[in-house]
């Protein structure tokens, strides 16, 4: 209650009104909160073991194992030579020279649209040639073409585009347009035409002049891959124990890449990688938000789940980055690599605990602390935990779960060190390491777990199967005071369970909320027909109005008694809107016989209407339930029968709206309530009274019988 009331005051300091009070606005709130915190590890970039470029090296540094290194800065370099040595791949485009023909003509339709539009007015022809024209024709050309006689526009027309098509037909490049220019001066004064007219045929026809050859980028880009591709890797092997750089000596580039390959030192501290890190992590937590929002409704409709995803998140990569800083040297085979995915799958589900991985799997890498092989182990690690930990039913089942880590990991790591291409010695010691860090993660798993429950106030599914223990006090209460209310109970949580796993909802939900709904009936059992055992009913002397604000009392007070025994969250909505708004039938039928004016808001329920799948099954359950033991003679047909009308009567009223039930998942509601009520339900065979005349058998009074 206390965590609740101050979650209650901190939201309470949000504002509750503008962009920012919206779903969306708060969820692109925690993303840019959540970027702006993970910038922060990715942005302090630290070089545990010393090494700097150009500076002498604080110690000595031996290869701690036998690699055949990859000297990059050499392959690189020939790869480079290789690829400028290609000469660029242009693409002659024979549609150019039509195309030029085509805007030429319609330069020239233009011409005489403006002489047929603006007749004798200069001005406005150049104008009108200008609007369409300015960008690519000079604006004296254009005068110069108004200018001419109309004989002469057709002729300097044909003009400019045969000779523009005739140099169009060359191989001509962006460099070359100069000569293509000069080119058509010279044809143009060979054509025996007045000056205005030649300007204008050398003038219109540079304008319409473009390169027929282009540079095929991608083609050339492929060449000089294939080309670079052809270079073989230059490959330096440095024996284990082998000196990288001895104390004293100036470290060299080289250097820092070879021991950067051995997983000793971080790679990227210029801006620009940073940068680029920062800006990948970015993408990628806005990708995963975008995934939420659109394919997952659940995950994207609870702030909870979203904060909790960040927090560990931003959790792996701080810890991660400290680790780096005070343990440079720490084997990662010891981290608690799939420790993110754990709670994930335990606290939101598998779906966001696979998204999850995929992001710290990136942050990893990102942050300099795995590489090659080992991002495979680690995805592999957290992908196993959240198969075996998806279908935890039990608490004490996470110790087999932690049990399981331990192998895995230190399985993992000594295949992990043996695709590295150690010795069966150090891939030894390096799956002893991993079984260390399993025992670290499953403690951690075992110890952390609580901690988040209570700080988030997630409801696991290992909560909701200890609800269902009737050792429970509130339970125990509602069994011996209200056992009517608990053997109803029972019942509409075997219903609500069963059509929850038919329609895909969440089982142990259900039954955890249908166990609680009516729990408000034990402040007054005895105004509930269920619990009268002596066939009075204390609303036979009530009015209809006092008797409806009783029964509509158990709502409000099952609430108070769920969150005073500290119930998740989501069982207390169920218990609030398990009737939603909904009429008290009968007492507003009653009160009506009686001739008074009535307010129909008096009859109703004072709660919620059902906002998730979980609570319309237990309202349709409970309705159900009740419903069958009123029937004098409960078939198949009746039972079935009386749960669509009811059913129809709450879709009618509205009580469904807030939920994701599809016509479907009513259809197999419906069915599956109507089976196994019919199963309670069904008329039983009467036995025949006993013969009083009928000589007992020897048998029936364990006596020996006669030989």
């Amino acid at each position: 209650m206390r965590r609740r009331r101050l979650i209650n005051r901190a939201g309470s300091l949000w504002p509750g009104t503008g962009p920012l009070s919206t779903t969306l606005g708060k969820r692109i709130v925690l993303g840019a909160l959540v970027i702006g915190l993970a910038a922060v590890p990715l942005a302090v970039r630290i070089v545990p073991l010393g090494l700097e470029l150009g500076e002498p090296a604080p110690r000595t540094f031996r290869a701690p194992r036998s690699i055949q290194y990859v000297d990059q800065t050499a392959t690189s370099a020939l790869r480079q030579i290789a690829a400028d040595a290609v000469a660029p791949v242009y693409e002659f485009h024979q549609a150019a020279q039509t195309q030029a023909r085509q805007d030429i003509v319609g330069f020239f339709a233009s011409v005489s649209s403006a002489r047929a539009s603006h007749s004798g007015d200069a001005t406005a022809q150049v104008a009108f040639l200008k609007e369409r024209y300015e960008s690519r024709v000079h604006t004296a050309t254009i005068a110069a073409v108004v200018s001419l006689p109309p004989e002469s526009v057709d002729s300097v027309a044909r003009s400019v585009e045969g000779l523009v098509g005739s140099i169009l037909s060359a191989r001509i490049r962006e460099g070359d347009l100069d000569a293509a220019r000069d080119q058509l001066a010279r044809s143009a004064e060979l054509i025996p035409l007045a000056l205005v007219e030649r300007f204008v045929v050398i003038s219109v026809g540079t304008a319409f002049l473009e390169p027929t050859v282009t540079l095929d980028e991608a083609a050339t880009a492929r060449a000089r891959a294939e080309a670079s591709d052809r270079v073989s890797p230059v490959v330096v092997a440095v024996q284990e124990g082998e000196n990288i750089v001895e104390k004293g000596d100036i470290v060299t580039a080289r250097d820092i890449e070879l021991v950067s390959s051995l997983g000793g030192l971080e790679q990227g501290r210029d801006i620009l990688s940073v940068g680029a890190g920062i800006v990948l992590m970015s993408l990628l937590i806005l990708a995963a938000g975008a995934y939420w929002a659109a394919y997952d409704e659940r995950v994207w409709g609870r702030m909870r789940d979203l904060m909790l995803l960040a927090t560990l998140l931003l959790g792996m990569m701080y810890i991660t980055r400290a680790m780096s800083l005070l343990f440079p040297e720490v084997s990662p085979y010891v981290m608690p690599v799939p420790l993110a995915a754990i709670f994930a799958t335990l606290l939101v589900g598998s779906a966001p605990a696979v998204v999850l991985t995929v992001l710290t799997t990136v942050a990893g890498l990102l942050l300099g602390f795995s590489g090659g092989v080992q991002v495979v182990a680690s995805l592999l690690a957290s992908l196993a935990a959240i198969a075996a930990l998806s279908g935890l039913s039990q608490r004490s089942h996470l110790f087999y779960a932690g049990g399981f880590m331990v192998g895995l990991l230190g399985l993992v790591s000594l295949g992990t060190s043996l695709a590295s291409g150690n010795a069966a010695g150090e891939a030894l010691m390096a799956g002893l390491q991993g079984v260390a860090g399993g025992l670290v993660t499953a403690i951690l798993m075992l110890g952390l777990l609580p901690f988040f429950e209570f700080v988030f106030g997630v409801t696991t599914d290992i909560t909701l199967l200890e609800l269902g223990n009737p050792s429970h006090p509130l339970l125990k209460r509602l069994m011996t005071e209200a056992p009517g209310t608990y053997s109803h109970s029972v019942m509409a949580a075997n219903l609500a369970e069963t059509a929850a796993e038919a329609i895909g909802a969440n089982p142990l939900l259900a039954r955890a909320g249908a166990y609680f709904h009516d729990v408000g009936k034990v402040v007054r059992p005895a105004f509930f027909v269920e619990n009268q055992a002596d066939g009075q009913n204390p609303h036979d002397t009530t009015s209809p109005s006092l008797s409806a604000r009783i029964i509509t009392a158990h709502v409000r007070e099952g609430v108070e008694l769920a969150e005073e025994h500290g119930l998740p969250q989501e069982v207390v909505d169920i218990v609030r809107q398990h009737h939603g708004t909904s009429v008290v039938g009968y007492f507003y039928d009653k009160a009506s016989k009686k001739g008074a004016p009535l307010l129909e808001a008096d009859f109703r329920y004072d709660g919620r209407k059902p906002a998730s799948r979980e609570a319309a099954l237990v309202m349709i359950a409970d309705m159900a339930e009740a419903g069958v033991r009123s029937l004098p003679q409960a078939t198949p047909q009746k039972i079935e029968a009386m749960i669509r009308t009811m059913v129809r009567g709450k879709i009618d009223d509205h009580q469904l709206d807030d939920t994701s039930l599809t016509l479907a998942d009513i259809e197999t509601v419906v069915r599956v309530y109507t089976r196994m009520l019919a199963s309670v339900y069904h008329p039983r065979v009467e036995y025949p009274e006993p013969n009083e005349d009928k000589e007992p058998h020897a048998s029936q009074h364990r006596q020996p019988q006669g030989a």
